[in-house]
């Protein structure tokens, strides 16, 4: 029996080859494209899945990058069902966990027990009572089920497994190369065009929206314009703001290269309210600054920004410039005054609706569910579609979540805070987020793909600043007391 086990523990791998050899060939030979591609993937999911199982963190990591690129994927795969993959990920992650903690009691449950947890259970209880509205209906409710349990889902993987600060700069390294390959993708269209995928797309219904009369509104990887041109603006502000607080000198041009192309992409988006974002990070940072000389920068820098799209024609010849500069007029602007209208409108109807009208019936892209007052008016806004959504109850309990973050994680940022480094990623997400917050007004993509998933877990790690800095401060007294015995041990010796 012993030599049994001791063969099987040798060969085993090699009969796995071998039967994965010859299936391979079965597949082929019978072209059963599905059995072929599914044989030579599963090395490589058993691969990712035992990695996850002792590495939970790098499972968060892959999902969030999975959920970058999701809705690229869909122009040129037709899936159905996208949001259940992603449910499935977010699941299979949380099994990973639990066993992981089991198997290592590694994992710090206690630090899920944080204030945003508390508040994205709020949420969660509000929303999924949303059921019970009268107008609402089931087929939306189910559809739109991950505003349920996305938010405090998130806030508990990113609370459990990014525990360290190392944690932080890897999300933010990973989030800067995304934003990279968002600028490269953008500039591809600009300068070599639409691909065929692309211009379908465009041809369906998204040319009405993204090529119009002032130019080209480019959308990169994203769902459109509006989410590419936000998520530009957030990337342009918080590394911006980062690379003032970075040690690491290759790293600090990095990140304001990134800052620089990301502006830049911004603008190829063609998206007014975008400017909004970097506008508002600047002026969040200039409240948590302590620092007089970038304080005095930032007046100055936003100022000059101000001036030169608001009161001025300079560089007025370029498409991007001139189509931005229009944000700054807004009462001139046609689509603008639209949008005010069918706000006007919305608010005579949901003056009788404290509650709104339910979940997933708010905008005309949830017309395959009903044909109603509230789906024949676009909302062109996440704080209308959620006002819609959720009535005025909703609304007011979202902002209150959404400022009490800001602030709080704003007095973190002044009070509590001790080390350099660790200020300057807080201070950056938390410019950031408050940038996109503003620009949710005139766009409807604070919690899209990819923008929903990089907000929970930004939150989450501005809410457990205190906690990463306790972490810090920490590992230099450890450190000190080490060099300190060394120390005195030459000393005796």
């Amino acid at each position: 029996m012993r030599k049994l086990t001791k063969y099987l523990n040798l060969y085993w791998p090699y009969a796995l080859l071998i039967a994965g050899l010859i299936s391979l060939a079965y597949s082929l030979g019978k072209a059963e494209w599905s059995n072929f591609a599914a044989i030579i993937v599963a090395p490589f999911l058993t691969i990712f899945v035992v990695l996850v199982l002792y590495r939970p963190w790098l499972g968060m990591i892959a999902l969030f990058i999975i959920n970058y690129f999701l809705l690229s994927v869909l122009r040129y795969v037709h899936i159905s069902g996208i949001s259940v993959i992603m449910d499935i990920f977010l699941l299979f992650l949380l099994v990973c966990t639990v066993i992981n903690s089991l198997a290592t009691n590694d994992i710090p449950w206690e630090r899920a027990k944080n204030k945003l947890l508390y508040l994205s259970l709020i949420w969660m209880t509000y929303v999924a009572l949303e059921l019970f509205n009268p107008s609402a209906m089931f087929s939306a409710w189910i559809y739109s089920r991950g505003s349920i349990y996305n938010f405090p889902l998130l806030v508990i993987l990113t609370s459990v497994l990014f525990t360290k600060v190392k944690h932080i700069k890897t999300f933010l390294f990973v989030l800067s190369v995304l934003t990279l390959v968002s600028v490269a993708k953008a500039f591809m269209q600009k300068y070599r065009g639409f691909d065929s995928y692309e211009l379908e797309w465009l041809n369906s219904g998204g040319a009405s929206t993204h090529i119009i009369a002032t130019g080209i509104r480019y959308f990169s990887i994203f769902s459109d314009a509006g989410n590419f041109g936000s998520n530009m603006g957030f990337a342009a502000v918080t590394y911006m703001i980062l690379s003032l607080y970075l040690k690491n000198g290759l790293l600090r041009i990095y990140y304001f290269g990134v800052s620089l192309l990301a502006a830049y992409a911004m603008m190829l988006s063609g998206t007014r309210g975008a400017m909004i974002v970097p506008l508002g990070g600047m002026a969040m940072f200039i409240i948590l600054n302590k620092n007089i000389r970038q304080i005095i920068g930032g007046a100055v820098v936003l100022l000059i920004i101000y001036v030169f799209f608001a009161h001025t024609w300079l560089l007025n010849s370029n498409q991007q410039i001139r189509r931005m500069r229009t944000a700054f007029r807004p009462s001139q602007d046609a689509s603008f005054n639209v949008r005010v209208e069918n706000q006007k409108r919305l608010a005579s109807y949901m003056k009788y609706k404290p509650f709104g009208e339910g979940l997933g019936l708010a905008g005309v892209e949830n017309q395959r569910f009903s044909y109603r007052f509230t789906t024949m008016i676009p909302t062109d806004s996440h704080f209308v579609n959620v006002w819609v959504q959720f009535g005025i109850v909703g609304l007011c309990l979202h902002l209150a979540i959404l400022l009490f973050i800001i602030v709080y994680s704003g007095y973190l940022i002044i009070f509590r805070i001790k080390n350099w480094e660790l200020r300057g990623m807080l201070i950056a997400m938390n410019c950031g987020l408050f940038g996109i917050m503003l620009s949710a007004y005139g766009n409807n993509f604070f919690l899209q793909y990819p923008t929903g998933y990089m907000v929970y877990m930004c939150q989450t790690f501005l809410m457990l600043g205190d906690s990463y800095d306790k972490e810090l401060t920490e590992n230099k007294k450890l450190t000190e007391n080490k060099e300190h015995q060394q120390l005195q041990t030459s000393v005796i010796s």
